[in-house]
C-alpha cells in the first residue's frame, strides 16, 4: 500500500507543504478520499495519516473542516483522535461528526447523552440508533434531545424508550403547556400504540390513527367482557341527562377508575372524541352513547359537536382498542401483554404507575344547571 499521506506523490506532497491554503485544501480532500478508498488496516500507516491530517486541519477554515468531516465520518477506519479533533472544532462540523461518525463507541455516545446539550441532540439524530442509546436518551429526560429523536425518521424507536418519551411529552404538555415533544411523537409514522397516552393532545386524524394502532395490537383477541356494574353506566347517563357536570365527572372517574382531573379532561373536550372512546371502553350501548353525547352537547351549548364524534371516529371505535387507549391515559402507558383493560377494581401495573405523568386540572366552563 502506498503511503496514506501521499508522500509517494511528489506533486501532492508539495501541496501539503505549500503556504497557500488552497493548495493545502486540495491535499486534505485528496488524502481523505484516498484513505477512505484504501480501507487501511496497518496501524502505523493510519497513525502517520492521522498526524499529517491533524496538522493540516489546525490551519483549515470551517468550510474545509466540514468538507473533510463529510468524507471521513462515515469511514469506520477513521482514527478516533481525528474525529475528536473535528468534533472539537466549529459547532456545525462538531454536530455533523457526532451525528454521522461510525467509529464512535457506544460508551462515548452514552457519555454525550449524559452531558446533554448539542452532543445529546446530535446522538439522537444518528441512523440505526441502538435501543440502549434510545433508552439512555429517554432516561435523561432531555426534552430537546428527545424531540430530535422523535423527528429522526431513520430510527425505529424502542418500545420502552417510546413509552418513556410519551410519558414525558404528556407531563410537559399537561404541566407546562409545552406540546413540542408530543407533536413530534404524534407526527411519526406509522403511528404506534405506545403513544396512546397522548390521545388528548392529538388532533382528529391522529386520534383515529391511535385507535387503529390500538386495534392492530388487539388483533385475534376476544372482545372485552361486558361491564361488571351496569349501574356505573346508569349513573353516567342520569348525570348527563340531568345536566349535572360535577356529578357526571365523578361518575366517569368512578367508572374508569381514574382521578377526577383526567375524567374532567375527557368530559370537557369539545370534540367529544375522548368521551366517545371512554364510553366505548366501558361497553356502553349505542343508544346510551348517543344520549350521553347529546346531553353533553346541550350542557355546553355547543352545536352538537360531541355527537359528531361517533361519525368522525367511525370504524376506529372498537372496545378493546378504546379500553387500551383509556388505560394508557389513566396509567401512563400501554401494556402489550394485556388483552384488554378492565376498569372498576383494577390494580394498576406498578411499571405503568412509575411512568404516570402529572395531569393538569382543567377547569370546566361555566354551565347553567337545569
Amino acid at each position: 500500500m502506498r503511503d496514506l499521506t501521499l508522500a509517494d506523490f511528489p506533486f501532492m506532497a508539495s501541496l501539503a507543504a505549500s503556504d497557500d491554503l488552497k493548495d493545502r485544501r486540495i491535499w486534505l480532500r485528496v488524502a481523505s478520499d484516498y484513505f477512505v478508498a484504501a480501507e487501511p488496516s496497518d496501524a502505523d500507516a493510519i497513525a502517520r495519516f492521522a498526524d499529517a491530517m491533524a496538522a493540516q486541519l489546525d490551519a483549515a477554515d470551517p468550510p474545509t473542516r466540514m468538507d473533510i468531516a463529510r468524507r471521513l465520518a462515515p469511514c469506520r477506519r477513521t482514527p478516533l483522535r481525528l474525529l475528536m479533533k473535528l468534533a472539537a472544532s466549529d459547532a456545525e462540523t462538531s454536530d455533523y461528526v457526532l451525528e454521522h461518525a461510525t467509529a464512535f463507541t457506544s460508551g462515548f455516545l452514552s457519555s454525550l447523552i449524559a452531558k446533554g446539550g448539542r452532543g445529546a441532540i446530535a446522538v439522537a439524530k444518528r441512523k440505526d440508533l441502538p435501543s440502549a442509546l434510545q433508552r439512555a436518551l429517554a432516561d435523561s429526560a432531555d426534552v430537546e434531545a428527545l424531540i430530535a429523536l422523535a423527528r429522526n425518521g431513520e430510527a425505529r424507536l424502542d418500545s420502552a424508550a417510546l413509552m418513556r418519551a410519551t410519558a414525558l411529552a404528556r407531563q410537559r404538555a399537561d404541566a407546562a403547556g409545552d406540546l413540542r415533544l408530543a407533536k413530534a411523537l404524534l407526527a411519526r409514522r406509522p403511528v404506534r400504540p405506545e403513544i396512546s397516552a397522548l390521545f388528548l393532545h392529538a388532533d382528529g386524524d391522529e386520534r383515529v390513527e391511535i385507535l387503529l394502532a390500538a386495534q392492530r395490537m388487539q388483533l385475534a383477541r376476544p372482545p372485552g367482557a361486558p361491564p361488571a356494574h351496569a349501574e356505573g353506566l346508569d349513573a353516567l347517563e342520569l348525570a348527563a341527562v340531568a345536566r349535572q357536570p360535577d356529578r357526571f365527572v365523578a361518575a366517569l372517574a368512578e367508572a374508569l377508575g381514574c382521578g377526577p382531573d383526567l375524567a374532567q379532561q375527557i368530559a370537557v373536550d369539545p370534540s367529544g372524541e375522548p368521551l366517545a372512546v371512554a364510553l366505548t371502553a366501558l361497553g356502553a350501548p349505542n343508544e346510551v352513547m348517543v344520549r350521553v353525547l347529546i346531553s353533553n352537547d346541550l350542557l355546553a351549548g355547543a352545536s352538537y359537536r360531541r355527537i359528531g364524534a361517533l361519525a368522525r371516529l367511525n370504524n376506529a371505535l372498537n372496545r378493546n382498542a378504546a379500553a387500551a387507549v383509556v388505560a394508557a391515559l389513566r396509567d401512563g402507558g400501554v401494556k402489550r401483554e394485556s388483552a384488554r383493560a378492565d376498569f372498576k377494581g383494577q390494580t394498576p401495573d406498578p411499571r405503568a404507575v412509575a411512568l404516570r405523568p402529572a395531569v393538569r386540572t382543567v377547569a370546566a366552563p361555566h354551565r347553567a344547571r337545569a
